[in-house]
């Protein structure tokens, strides 16, 4: 979920300052011009939109942030945070296209927004555009200030598994898990590796770390189904895929799951249940 706390807003007495200022006529000290003045006025309108857009946000009221989002772009199209607002409201309803272009928005206005960068990442990720995402999150782990690096790590990882370099792969995903030893994904996305290299033992291994600590989940027990399947170990993947069943109860995957156990094909112990 999206924390607007994480988005800093500019100081509003420094607009009002430079404004009385202008209107007392010191130009000279100020550096102050109508062009400036109007600038100025533009931004803060523009931040007023968006602070109202940012409430109705917080409040779930998500088409009134629309609203006011698009009151504060047609004042200023740079606006930097209602363009990223924007592009997280555009990417949680799939128009990916359309929040890659408001989150790119965002960064030309301010090169140090990291979060834009961050789902810019994300989003050519969802997109499928592998060497776009390489490029958009590579730059974030040169930043000291940046603290999520782990996420990062995670991303190319998962793009360089996408692509096809391995190596890569698993480099960076191994990265992830080191800098956050808790990070159920990030097992997860080793195990799928660990899958694709058709080592299934260490995928069980790799997914057994993801749901130890992510007990609740209920895709990572289908998953660790999966390796355990691909393993030859039958009946613990049978118990995998009904802890799933449970979990998901009536959605498509615990459905899903359901159909994988070995009541749900009928009482088969003989089929195989593989793959990714």
């Amino acid at each position: 979920m999206l924390s607007l706390r994480t988005i800093p807003h500019r100081p509003r007495w420094l607009l009002l300052a430079v404004l009385a200022t202008c209107a007392l006529g010191v130009t000279g000290l100020a550096g102050c011009s109508s062009a400036e003045v109007e600038r100025k006025a533009r931004e803060d309108k523009a931040e007023f939109h968006y602070k109202l857009a940012a409430g109705y946000f917080e409040s779930k009221n998500i088409d009134l942030s629309i609203r006011e989002l698009v009151a504060a772009l047609e004042v200023d199209a740079d606006h930097a945070d209602s363009n990223y607002l924007y592009g997280f409201i555009q990417f949680g309803r799939k128009q990916l296209e359309e929040a890659a272009e408001s989150f790119k928005r965002a960064l030309a206005s301010r090169p140090k927004f990291y979060p834009a960068r961050n789902h810019l990442g994300v989003t050519y990720l969802e997109l499928e555009r592998w060497a776009d995402a390489i490029a958009t999150l590579e730059p974030l782990l040169k930043e000291p200030t940046y603290t999520t690096h782990y996420l990062v790590y995670n991303n190319l990882g998962w793009a360089y598994l996408r692509l096809g370099d391995l190596r890569l792969a698993d480099k960076n995903l191994k990265l992830a898990v080191f800098l956050n030893p808790k990070f159920c994904n990030g097992y997860r996305n080793l195990g799928l590796l660990a899958m694709e290299q058709r080592d299934f033992k260490g995928a069980v291994e790799q997914m057994t770390e993801a749901t130890t600590r992510c007990p609740t989940y209920a895709d990572l027990h289908m998953q660790r189904g999966e390796a355990l399947s691909a393993d030859g170990q039958m009946a613990e993947a049978d118990a995998e895929f009904r802890k799933c069943a449970e979990l998901g109860g009536d959605t498509m995957l615990g459905r899903r799951c359901k159909a994988r156990t070995r009541q749900g094909m009928g009482g088969s112990e003989s089929r195989q249940v593989g793959g990714l």
